[in-house]
């Protein structure tokens, strides 16, 4: 991989933020709307749904700030964290699809939660398979490349499940 620049990483937390920033508003909406409060099931899925969401989207936002202003230690060590939140995340999310996959009859969401899950497991493994016990900046951005790409999954698997659900 080219060498990363501090523009690159900072354009990828800008652009990361926009979009949570537009998932919140969503998830907002949904809530103040009072879809789904009538079923528990509904309402867990949809919370770790957002939850895996936030935590994706903490990778790139917080991972390339911290390449731009911490020393490769402090990068490592957040990189350990947010990946610790996004198994714990995405174990939550695994969890309540299936619940809701059978209530609409959704064969698309069981297999989005598939890729998902091999996406998170890429997220955390390929930056410790390139740069071993000390990932370079290079090796991080491929973690934040992908936890971009599973964020905009998410998204499209909360989105449509949420049309699934009231067509359902």
């Amino acid at each position: 991989m080219r060498q990363v620049s501090d523009g690159f990483l900072l354009q990828v937390a800008e652009i990361s933020a926009g979009l949570v920033g537009l998932f919140l508003v969503g998830v907002f909406f949904y809530v103040e709307a009072g879809a789904g409060h009538a079923d528990p099931t509904v309402d867990r899925y949809f919370r770790a749904s957002a939850r895996i969401v936030l935590v994706l989207y903490a990778l790139p936002i917080g991972l390339s700030l911290s390449l731009v202003v911490l020393e490769p230690i402090g990068s490592r060590l957040l990189f350990v964290l947010l990946s610790a939140a996004l198994v714990g995340a995405n174990v939550d999310s695994a969890t309540h699809v299936r619940t809701i996959a059978a209530r609409t009859g959704s064969r698309l969401l069981p297999v989005t939660e598939l890729v998902g899950t091999l996406l998170v497991a890429a997220t955390i493994a390929v930056p410790w398979l390139l740069g071993g016990l000390h990932p370079t900046r290079e090796d991080l951005t491929w973690a934040i490349l992908l936890a971009f790409t599973g964020g905009l999954l998410s998204i499209y698997a909360v989105v449509l499940s949420a049309f699934d659900l009231r067509r359902g």
